[in-house]
């Protein structure tokens, strides 16, 4: 009898562990008790590490927190966070959506690091031809593992359409399935890692939200056969269970949870698998020490303390948005000034901004109140009638006169728009 584990990991983010986060106020903190981007390796001291441990992610690890973009901004070759997943050991890593939010230029850098380990079946260049794996073939134990990687398919609505130009994002269900088809003859054991979250009650098949091709786990499970597990993420919650007898782990945000599914073998054929499980990370779990991988903590924390130039984000907003009223405050330090640390605490979370439709009236009072700079009025209501306002203070305005909120990294945006 040979058994073969998966572990998995989701929407790290780039988090650091509590442990690290020793700078009060450090914006890459994550969840207390949490191990953030190490979370994989204590896992895997839980475990035990061999080759019928298999660790996989299932997207947005290389974007989506403060010190994953100052990692992106690095000049260096092989960025910290290739190196911790190096060091935890990944056998593969899907692309998510936030993995695209510097274009293909961040993941197609790291990827030679990783030994071509990013896996992505549903994105092409504008000849058809996949960028990167859209699956990969192991040996574990004599077992023939096949792991398939695939980012949801609302990859163009999710980032800007500068990071999509130059792609062709596939749909996610028929791309997972032509992929599936391709391999399923040649593999003991086939993974599926998704990165879109879950759209139906697993059980049931009962819709929990409106079918917008952003989520799609269980029309994955429910109409691919040949998939023997899931590992799906995005929407940052933790589920697990099984969906059509086939088990499935949505590991959670910021390193909070391990995925595990356990299959045993018998002559190379499944006997039977684990129900899918859930491990919290916790601080008894001894984390990777970050001292072997060059972290650069200190040069980090040296950024973070850097001012901040915040002029231009009424033109950046305007461009992202054609949103011209804006009301932005920007938190400083004692002596004034806004740092980038600064800067990334004046986000709430985890809507970043808020946009509301004011009638003239309205308008006239937040610009008697100060609110709004009356230079800032357009000649002309918005075609849809009355003034849109976007903000980060949405408690200064009107709650019955809100539009929409915004989960937008705007402070990865910003600077990276900046520097452009």
């Amino acid at each position: 009898m040979t058994t073969i584990t998966i572990l998995a990991t989701s929407d790290l983010h780039g988090f650091l562990p509590d442990t690290l986060a020793d700078v009060p106020g450090d914006p890459s903190a994550a969840n207390a008790h949490a191990a953030g981007i190490l979370a994989a390796h204590a896992a895997k001291r839980m475990t035990g590490v061999d080759d019928a441990t298999l660790l996989i992610d299932a997207g947005d690890y290389l974007l989506g927190s403060a010190y994953a973009t100052f990692t992106a901004r690095s000049a260096e070759r092989e960025s910290p966070l290739t190196r911790v997943a190096s060091a935890c050991g990944y056998t593969a890593m899907a692309l998510g959506n936030h993995d695209f939010d510097h274009g293909t230029a961040l993941p197609a850098s790291q990827n030679p690091h990783l030994h071509e380990r990013l896996l992505c079946c549903n994105v092409t260049d504008e000849e058809g031809h996949p960028i990167f794996h859209p699956y990969r073939l192991v040996q574990a134990r004599g077992i023939r593992v096949g792991i398939v990687g695939a980012v949801t398919g609302a990859l163009p609505q999710l980032t800007a359409f500068r990071n999509t130009q130059h792609i062709h994002v596939l749909d996610a269900v028929e791309s997972i399935r032509t992929t599936v088809n391709r391999i399923r003859a040649d593999v003991d054991l086939l993974i599926v890692a998704y990165h879109g979250g879950i759209e139906c009650d697993m059980a049931s098949g009962r819709p929990t939200q409106y079918d917008t091709g952003e989520d799609q786990a269980y029309r994955i499970l429910s109409t691919i056969p040949g998939i023997d597990g899931l590992i799906c993420g995005h929407q940052h919650r933790t589920n697990h269970g099984e969906c059509h007898g086939i088990p499935y782990v949505q590991p959670g945000y910021q390193g909070n949870s391990v995925g595990f599914i356990s299959y045993q073998f018998k002559e190379r054929r499944i006997s039977r698998h684990e129900t899918a499980m859930l491990h919290p990370t916790t601080d008894k779990l001894e984390p990777l020490d970050p001292t072997t991988m060059n972290l650069k903590l200190d040069e980090y924390r040296t950024w973070l303390d850097q001012p901040i130039d915040t002029g231009r984000f009424g033109e950046y907003i305007t461009l992202k948005t054609g949103i011209r009223l804006q009301r932005f405050i920007w938190r400083k330090t004692s002596d004034g000034t806004t740092t980038i640390r600064e800067f990334h605490h004046s986000f709430p979370k985890p809507y970043t901004a808020s946009v509301f439709r004011l009638t003239w009236e309205e308008l006239r009072t937040c610009i008697d109140q100060g609110l709004i700079q009356a230079d800032m009025i357009p000649a002309t209501e918005a075609p849809l009638g009355g003034y849109q306002v976007i903000t980060n203070t949405p408690e200064a305005f009107p709650t019955y006169r809100l539009e929409r909120r915004t989960v937008d990294n705007l402070f990865d945006e910003y600077l990276h728009w900046l520097k452009q």
